[in-house]
């Protein structure tokens, strides 16, 4: 029989020459050690408990669990691996508890704690049974946690504890040296759960001193018999970490609703204040949770609760209550389950399954979210299978799942049309809609992007067919206030007359703040006789440059955003407001098409007769190649959109030979409105950047097709020299911070401060410190004119001074390149 070939044997496929028996299985499992004594004395051990001096006579070794493998390593592992599944199949509790003793003692002298062998075992077990396999599937059913419990109290539990509590220790450990596969695998089964079920009192011990990654297994495995770990959950519903919370108020949410209420309404008066979110939330959404929450804020005489503590309590029980105000609940069309069988089929399954995934519900549920036009559908099929979380779960989908594997989350990029499926979830919970409306922070790592819920709840609001009644006020204040929901606000306040005799009043009240706002609503509305305030008006006197003071609304709307941002990461007030002096108008792509047509990318060249081809004449036949990026028409650029001095008419056609060998070259060529123009012959002969020629660079900005401008800001996000920190001493911070907006716009800038690529520098100051000869000129007198993102991992700047570009001097105009090939 040929060597590769098998046989079956015993149940198990062994490699031809395998032995079947235990004791021959044993011994080719610890072939590797040394023929002879050592191994002679090391199968005795195993198999009949005699000569256990061996395990000293044993030498130095791997890792955990491999130990034995790394011996010899001529011993064939195909013959080992199968032995070792021969072994964990068929013998008793007590040869595995030898057999884990001697592994762990071959590991070597920084395993000679006994008192971890019974880990070393596991790790063994889950090794030898990590294939995809029936062999291994029949050895893994065997190891459950009762079994390992039993090698655990015949080899005599180490650590000195139960075996149940031995067991339950070992499989809730990671080691600093093995983080995959982990070991507690062996209780990720049905027999595990149920040995957790049987060993409730242990489980919750043995969890509360577990590592994060356990507590939250722990929290996800408990979920299947969430009676009887009400009290481990409940403890787990308030933990330190919040991916646990998470994970554990999604497993209580199978218990009935009482239930919870009586596990959880303790914490209301122990638990630290900044753990209680989640806790709130599910008790605002239980019959009996807001009852719960007064009777806590309704504190004994001489023991009123702190603020830090009150504060929660009472916004959440004075947003529960609006779930049945005065025209709390809109009219909102029933919940129509999708004609597509696939998704129904997708659905059934999924929830199914949902007990085991804790908060993190249904991975790819944002791909079958998109298919469907009511979200209600998933709520609903949630409620039948028990979940009393549903609302709350599925709107938490806005702000933990992204468009994409890298993507940004849903809530972050809604879109009205978007919208028109979520609002009829959150019509029928105002409370909910509220909560979403105050704010609050999504993020359950410091890393994640955070959402911005005041403005997807807007959002959603503008789908409403009528404003809930019990929102007008919460409503109506942000409209009235500063903050860039303002106009959001108003819009979903409409003709509300309720809303409209509120701005009435504030136009002659004592707030000046409130003024302003009304003010600036009214006046938008039409009302007779009211001036609007002037435009910037809502981040203070004397902040904003004049040119950005003239922005629309809509664009201030991205530097309010970064002042709330940056404020929250600790940047002191007024040094915010220093920072915001320095932003600038730009014109930037639009991100939906909608802007005016200002230009065209690529070809044809459109020249006057007498106007050289950029490049001609050049004594480097490097500088000769000049191709044409883009042509820009001045006189569809709004005037006061840049602070830049441009032509009010004419074209700006902008150059570049867009390589880095030996440097970028270009320029650009300004032509007079109404002056002559002719197609000229172009054929650039260069090496293009990340293309193979230029005519293959010309056809893709072609295809591109009309060069659409919209208003935009910017602040600076390059890095700052000695005299920007000395100014801005928290500049590092702030253009971070900037550095995260984004409206999703395009890759063209006109003026404004030139992006940042990975630290290079700014172009425009480097302006000014020419690499040749030629002699520095004052940093502050260059200008950016224009940007262009497109080239792969690199963005092309043109720069010019100020005077220069008031005198029409763009043969003057600088080009770079900054780009990380």
């Amino acid at each position: 029989m040929a060597q590769e070939e098998t046989e079956n044997t015993g149940g198990v496929r062994l490699v031809t020459g395998a032995p079947a028996g235990l004791a021959a299985a044993l011994r080719t499992r610890l072939a590797p050690l040394t023929p002879g004594r050592v191994l002679d004395g090391a199968v005795a051990y195993v198999l009949h408990g005699t000569g256990p001096e061996v395990l000293d006579a044993l030498g130095d070794g791997g890792d955990e669990g491999d130990g034995v493998a790394d011996r010899r390593p001529e011993v064939d592992p195909e013959a080992a691996d199968a032995a070792r599944l021969v072994v964990h199949r068929d013998a008793p509790a007590g040869v595995l508890a030898r057999f884990g003793r001697l592994l762990h003692a071959a590991a070597g002298p920084d395993r000679s704690d006994s008192a971890a062998w019974l880990g070393t075992l596991a790790d063994d077990v889950v090794d030898a049974t990590g294939a995809r396999s029936a062999e291994s599937r029949e050895v893994r059913a065997r190891w459950t946690p009762g079994l390992l419990a039993d090698v655990a109290r015949v080899g005599g539990a180490p650590g000195g504890g139960t075996p149940v509590h031995t067991t339950l220790t070992t499989l809730l450990r990671i080691r600093p040296d093995r983080r995959w596969p982990p070991r507690h695998v062996l209780l990720a089964t049905e027999a595990g759960d149920a040995f957790l079920a049987r060993h409730a009192e242990v489980v919750a011990e043995v969890v509360a001193a577990a590592d994060t990654g356990h507590r939250r297994f722990a929290a996800v495995r408990c979920a299947q018999n969430a009676e009887r770990h009400a009290a481990l959950l409940a403890a787990l519903a308030v933990d330190e970490d919040g991916g646990v919370r998470a994970d554990a108020l999604a497993a209580l949410a199978w218990l009935e609703g009482p239930r919870q209420v009586a596990v959880l309404r303790p914490h209301l008066l122990t638990a630290a204040p900044d753990r209680l979110a989640g806790v709130l939330g599910r008790l605002a959404d239980l019959d009996g949770g807001r009852a719960a929450i007064e009777d806590a804020l309704d504190a004994p005489e001489g023991r009123p609760l702190d603020a830090e503590r009150a504060g929660p309590l009472r916004r959440t029980a004075d947003r529960a209550s609006l779930a049945t105000g005065p025209g709390a609940v809109v009219p909102v069309p029933r919940a129509v389950p999708p004609g597509d069988a696939e998704l129904l089929a997708e659905l059934d399954t999924r929830v199914a399954a949902a007990r085991l995934e804790g908060a993190s519900f249904w991975p790819g549920v944002e791909r079958w979210l998109a298919r469907t036009s009511d979200v209600r559908v998933l709520r609903d099929a949630l409620r039948r299978a028990g979940a009393t979380d549903a609302d709350r779960r599925v709107a938490t989908l806005l702000t933990t799942r992204t468009t994409g594997a890298f993507g940004r989350p849903l809530g972050a990029v809604l879109t009205p049309g978007d919208a028109v499926r979520w609002w009829p979830l959150f019509a029928e919970r105002p409370d909910l809609a509220a909560e979403y409306l105050d704010g609050f922070d999504t993020r359950t790592h410091p890393d994640q992007e955070a959402v911005d819920t005041t403005h997807l709840m807007l959002t959603v609001l503008e789908c409403f067919p009528a404003v809930p009644g019990t929102l007008v006020p919460r409503l109506t204040s942000i409209a009235l206030g500063t903050s860039r929901h303002r106009l959001a606000a108003r819009r979903v306040l409409g003709d509300h007359a309720g809303a409209r005799d509120a701005a009435r009043t504030a136009l002659d009240g004592a707030s000046e703040t409130a003024r302003r706002s009304a003010a600036e609503w009214l006046a938008g509305r039409g009302e007779p006789g009211v001036v609007p305030p002037e435009p910037g008006w809502e981040f203070g006197e004397g902040v904003l440059a004049p040119a950005a003071r003239t922005l629309p609304p809509a664009t201030l709307w991205w530097l309010d955003r970064f002042r709330e941002q940056a404020l929250e990461r600790g940047v002191p007030a007024p040094d915010v407001d220093r920072w915001l002096g320095l932003a600038r108008p730009v014109l930037r792509t639009a991100a939906d098409g909608s802007g005016p047509v200002v230009g065209r990318l690529g070809g044809p060249l459109m020249l006057p007769p007498d106007v050289p081809t950029p490049g001609d004449g050049a004594e480097d036949a490097y500088a000769s190649d000049h191709q044409l990026i883009a042509t820009l028409d001045l006189s569809a650029v709004p005037r006061g959109a840049t602070d830049l001095p441009l032509p009010p008419d004419g074209s700006l056609l902008l150059f570049v030979n867009a390589d880095l060998e030996p440097w970028p070259e270009g320029g650009a060529v300004y032509v007079p409105a109404g002056v002559p123009v002719e197609e000229r012959e172009s054929s650039p002969d260069y090496e293009v950047y990340e293309y193979d020629t230029p005519e293959e660079l010309d056809a893709e900005l072609r295809a591109v097709g009309d060069l659409r401008l919209v208003p935009g800001v910017s602040l600076p996000t390059t890095p700052p020299d000695a005299a920007m920190l000395a100014r801005h001493p928290h500049a590092e911070t702030l253009r971070a911070v900037w550095s995260d907006q984004t409206d999703g716009g395009g890759n063209w800038q006109l003026g404004g401060h030139a992006a940042n690529f990975d630290d290079y520098g700014d172009p425009v100051a480097g302006s000014a410190e020419p690499d040749d000869e030629a002699p520095l000129s004052d940093r502050d007198a260059w200008v950016l004119l224009a940007q262009w993102a497109g080239f792969p991992m690199s963005i092309l700047y043109w720069t010019i001074t100020r005077q220069d570009l008031a005198a029409r001097r763009f043969d003057r105009v600088v080009v770079q390149m900054h780009a990380n090939p």
